[in-house]
């Protein structure tokens, strides 16, 4: 999986066949890399070039979703020990993250994000995985401004009840840094009033 930021705007600007190869390249490189391996954490377009994306690449995640599926697996055995308001904040925020529609969704009565991944708006070739638009962007910076100053409070909960090691997200570390870093992707983007790409590799 590959995680854009990009400036909607200009993308809109764009027509449908040449967007897609613009994304296309952001998101994996040129079309003579094919050997072009991602470094860790964010990637920005050379200053010469147009600045409208820049990427994220979750760290030891080995590009793959299944980190993202098992801190939603992870996630559902927790917030039942965990207090309301951080609870529904964190619910929200993580929606988009945790893939496979947020699983704890389906065990939740009454549960429904506001916020939620939908259809890439074009026709497009590309495997998309999410797609959030800067006004859902926005809306997910502020779940993260009341999720960020109590997330180590989770720590406790998190090794007290969930003993068993399971998946990729085996420990409270594994599951705050992957949330922490969607805490540092959707800022971006919302500072910028951008919107959030995800693609499958």
């Amino acid at each position: 999986m590959e995680v854009l930021i990009v400036d909607w705007a200009y993308l809109q600007s764009v027509a449908a066949g040449p967007r897609e190869e613009l994304v296309e390249q952001a998101a994996f490189g040129p079309d003579d890399a094919y050997d072009y391996v991602p470094p860790p954490g964010w990637t920005w377009p050379a200053p010469v070039k147009a600045r409208w994306w820049a990427r994220y690449e979750f760290l030891d995640t080995m590009t793959s979703y299944k980190a993202h599926f098992w801190a939603g697996e992870r996630w559902d055995e927790l917030r039942a020990f965990v207090d309301a308001p951080l609870r529904d904040a964190l619910d929200q925020f993580s929606a988009p993250l945790f893939w496979d529609g947020h699983t704890y969704a389906s065990q939740t009565s009454g549960f429904s994000a506001s916020v939620a991944p939908h259809a890439c708006r074009w026709n497009s070739r590309l495997e998309v995985m999410l797609w959030l638009l800067p006004e859902e962007v926005a809306a997910l910076h502020h779940f993260w401004r009341q999720v960020e100053p109590d997330l180590g409070t989770l720590r406790e909960p998190f090794e007290r009840h969930l003993t068993e090691p399971l998946g990729w997200i085996q420990d409270f570390a594994s599951f705050s840094q992957l949330v922490t870093e969607w805490g540092d992707v959707v800022p971006q983007a919302a500072r910028r009033n951008w919107a959030i790409i995800g693609l499958r590799c």
